[in-house]
């Protein structure tokens, strides 16, 4: 009996050593609802989560993931703060507005590892960088962070942010641009700087060539009691949602394919010029996907400070980890 019970335990560890880094569910059959909720209706940005959906890579983790879009900007931190989803997409400043409020919420993957906000004009209007702004007429969508951004970008370059004028165009940046009722507009250069440019020629001004920290526009978050309940989960799902995204820079017609299945209103060919302009910053310096640089944070604390946004003091470690996220080669990358 002793060897019997020997060789059955054996067995046992063989087996489990066999499920490598699989959660606890995918080990023993059952399956983990996840409900993720987006920042803004689908496009490009997100085209990784649907990969690993169409991949079978959440059912590799034992996970079946609900994908959900927002009814407006502000539904993901309030279903998320009420514990009706798993897991939230919002910007970096969201979250640390609400952060700062005392929502006991943490950031465990950046999405890329750039800022995507930008000063979008036609070429024909004679801007070519941010200073030729003076006197001219900006749209913005109406939040804070807009004008702080544009008069950010404006000084840095040596105009005068006191001579912009500003209008609220709300979210038809692209559309008031290409139709000449404003000099400029600020914007995501990944959606409304494609869009316009492909009507017309654009000139398209990146907030991080003009002294911003080259910070993670958007992010994946989750409840801190979540995570100390289900840390095997958050792996799982991590793990997952990071082979899409690997998926989605290298393969970018098969993430294409795999989110236009799913959207209705979208195509291969339509998702394929945004992915194109996303994928260099999906992962750019990180050692890889989704990894959270902390001392990138700390900058942005500060920048955000500077103009005027947000006064925050909180140490990044506090409010981000990387403890989540796939483990790195030995001897490479940050530390959580």
């Amino acid at each position: 009996m002793t060897r019997v019970l020997t060789l059955t335990l054996a067995a046992v560890v063989a087996l489990a050593a066999g499920c490598g880094g699989k959660t606890r569910e995918a080990a023993t059959g059952t399956t983990r609802q996840v409900r993720v909720i987006l920042d803004y209706l689908p496009n490009a940005v997100h085209a990784g989560l649907y990969q690993a959906e169409a991949a079978g890579y959440y059912r590799d983790e034992g996970l079946n993931v609900r994908i959900d879009a927002p009814t407006s900007s502000s539904d993901t931190l309030r279903l998320m703060a009420a514990g009706q989803a798993e897991f939230g997409l919002v910007s970096l400043l969201d979250f640390m507005s609400v952060r700062a409020k005392g929502e006991p919420l943490k950031i465990v993957m950046a999405l890329e590892q750039r800022p995507l906000a930008a000063l979008i004009a036609l070429k024909k209007s004679g801007i070519d960088r941010p200073r030729d702004l003076n006197g001219r007429l900006v749209g913005i969508t109406g939040v804070v962070s807009d004008e702080a951004g544009v008069k950010w970008i404006v000084k840095h370059d040596g105009g005068d942010p006191a001579s912009v004028r500003l209008i609220n165009i709300g979210f038809n940046t692209a559309q008031e641009i290409i139709a000449g009722n404003v000099d400029a507009a600020f914007g995501f250069w990944s959606q409304e700087g494609v869009q316009v440019a492909a009507h017309k020629p654009a000139t398209v001004m990146r907030l991080s060539d003009y002294g911003v920290p080259p910070y993670p526009e958007l992010i994946v978050f989750a409840r801190e009691d979540y995570l100390a309940r289900e840390p095997g989960t958050v792996r799982g799902f991590l793990r997952a949602v990071a082979r899409g995204y690997d998926d989605a820079i290298s393969k970018p017609d098969v993430a294409c394919a795999a989110m236009a299945a799913r959207v209705e209103g979208e195509s291969t060919e339509s998702l394929r010029p945004y992915l194109a302009a996303l994928s260099p910053v999906l992962r750019a310096d990180a050692p890889a996907f989704g990894r959270l640089n902390l001392p990138v944070l700390k900058d942005y604390l500060a920048w955000i400070k500077e103009i005027g946004v947000l006064d925050m003091h909180e140490d990044p470690s506090k409010f981000a980890t990387n403890e989540f996220l796939p483990p790195l080669p030995a001897g490479g990358g940050q530390k959580p």
